[in-house]
């Protein structure tokens, strides 16, 4: 890394600490457990496309939220954040305990909730503490941190089911987050669960904006069309991938070491891209650039993985293409920072928005793959389009 860079990071650890401990602790416990949560439906007898119905939940439901309750989730952001970890818990028990078709929509019900409740207010602290200055750097180094926790959770999650067992691992999960929730909001949330949760303030935003006044509550105002268009692609990249690569590779590994050998090496080639990269985009000030390179190569790279004939080649082909992918969402995030400067809530509001809808596309163009009996395999080539389309972005 260099030394620059390093320095960056020292700084935004002093100044931003809190934050970079939050998310290191929500990334440690997705990657350690959530990770294998598809191959468990599988162990558990489930199909994929019961794997992608699971997917496709979680993104209706965020997508449900962010469209109609996106103002009361950033409206308080202490309790937000606080209910998204409580139901982050609430998913890895329903893991633990659920079985049948309760385990494919119920579980996802509370991960939808999570990614709304808590990523919603999260991303606009950091939209509100990055200057303009260094902000490819500063949105980098956040971004950096969930491909370097990787590189270890999947690994530590493999070696847990090797020596125990599913339930042990999801209960390690829940562990984790329940102490981050701890560290976000000290012992009296455990006693006072109810008090700390936005749920009555999601529930009425859902009632008010669909039944009465039957509105989104998303405003695109000031957000050029193609750089809707990228996070949109993004999107539906994301709901191909979220279902295709632990299914994918899975079937290449065949077992749960050698996949978290897999998912630690992915990780491990998008970290080094991150940081480097937007510290470069602060100097050279064409962050246009960057994302338009690195989406063609990202794009390329899924189609030559969708292809691969032999799990050398699969294996070869996904680290480039993580290679690459780990940059394009930092600096779509960044280039949408920098065009609603004066409108930070509101810009993250549209991301989620655009993203969640992205990925309900693509999570539904796998279950329309699968009903039609299509290698799954193959579906990574609409990811690998989607990409390739971001090079459009401006």
């Amino acid at each position: 890394m260099f030394p620059n860079v390093r320095g960056h990071l020292v700084q935004l650890s002093h100044k931003h600490g809190s934050l970079i401990v939050v998310q290191t602790l929500v990334a440690l416990g997705n990657t350690i457990a959530n990770s294998f949560a598809l191959v468990y439906l599988v162990r558990q007898g489930h199909e994929y496309l019961d794997c992608a119905l699971f997917i496709f939940t979680i993104v209706i439901v965020s997508l449900a939220l962010m469209s109609f309750a996106s103002r009361a989730v950033v409206s308080r952001f202490p309790q937000s954040i606080e209910t998204g970890m409580i139901f982050l818990v609430l998913y890895y028990i329903g893991l633990m305990f659920l079985d049948g078709w309760y385990l494919v929509f119920i579980p996802p019900i509370m991960f939808g909730i999570y990614m709304v409740t808590f990523w919603v207010p999260y991303n606009a602290l950091i939209m509100h503490i990055s200057s303009s200055k260094a902000r490819g750097a500063t949105v980098g180094a956040y971004f950096l941190i969930w491909p370097m926790v990787t590189t270890i959770g999947p690994l530590l999650g493999g070696l847990i089911i090797d020596l125990q067992s599913y339930r042990i691992l999801f209960l390690t999960a829940a562990v984790v987050i329940t102490a981050n929730l701890v560290y976000i909001a000290g012992w009296r949330v455990l006693s006072h669960i109810r008090q700390r949760t936005i749920i009555p303030e999601l529930l009425q935003s859902l009632w008010t904006n669909i039944v009465q006044r039957r509105r989104l509550d998303v405003d695109f105002a000031g957000v050029g069309k193609r750089l809707i268009g990228g996070l949109f692609a993004q999107g539906v990249a994301d709901g191909v991938l979220w279902i295709g690569i632990p299914l994918i590779t899975f079937e290449f590994a065949e077992d749960e070491v050698t996949l978290s050998g897999y998912l630690s090496l992915f990780a491990f080639w998008g970290a080094v891209m991150t940081v480097a990269l937007g510290y470069l985009s602060d100097r050279i000030k064409n962050r246009t650039a960057f994302v338009r390179v690195c989406a063609a190569f990202s794009g390329i790279s899924l189609i030559v993985a969708a292809i691969a004939s032999s799990a050398e080649g699969y294996g070869t082909a996904m680290s480039m293409a993580n290679f690459w992918i780990a940059v394009v969402p930092a600096f779509l995030f960044t280039m949408l920072l920098d065009q609603l400067e004066r409108f930070k809530k509101k810009g993250v509001i549209v991301r989620e928005f655009l993203l969640n809808a992205g990925r309900a596309i693509g999570a539904t163009i796998i279950i329309l793959s699968l009903i039609a009996e299509i290698d799954l395999e193959l579906t990574l080539m609409v990811a690998g389009a989607a990409y390739l389309a971001i090079v459009l972005v401006k």
